[in-house]
């Protein structure tokens, strides 16, 4: 019963158990989280998904991953340029636009448009980036990662 047997449920607990009201407080304090900017994350990746899944023409048009990821910079594009028109300024190009296009190609694109897999990414971002709602360790640990890639490319304008 060493460390070994350990290590799968210290796992699977870090995946699935829930942290208590009380433990996502202090990660919340303890990662200088805004909830403020948590919600603005939030409305710029699910608007982006829905850009995106309400425009794609399908994968009997959209076969290659250059024309997926001119989809996707066209989605992104727009959303940036929505942002600009309310004095919310993203930088174009950094790590969030790698990092997202990664996310989409990978759950939506490779799933050629699957209305059962856009509902997952739509649950998954609510779960993620809604902070009321209950998260496990691994996804607060998610959520801190993007939350800093986002915010790092988040520019103020005075």
């Amino acid at each position: 019963m060493g460390r070994k047997s350990l290590l799968p449920k210290q796992f699977l607990k870090y995946v699935t158990q829930p942290v208590s009201l009380e433990d996502m407080n202090i990660w919340v304090k303890g990662n200088n989280i805004n909830i403020e900017k948590t919600e603005l994350f939030y409305d710029y990746i699910s608007s982006l998904h829905l850009l995106i899944e309400g425009t794609y023409l399908g994968s009997d048009v959209i076969k290659e991953d250059k024309d997926r990821l001119g989809h996707f910079n066209w989605c992104w594009d727009n959303i940036l340029h929505d942002l600009k028109k309310e004095n919310i300024n993203f930088e174009l190009e950094g790590t969030h636009h790698e990092y997202f296009w990664n996310f989409f190609y990978e759950s939506f694109y490779i799933h050629q448009n699957n209305q059962e897999q856009s509902d997952k990414i739509k649950d998954f971002l609510e779960v993620l980036f809604l902070i009321h709602i209950p998260k496990t360790k691994s996804e607060l640990d998610m959520l801190s990662e993007i939350y800093i890639v986002l915010n790092d490319n988040l520019t103020v304008k005075q």
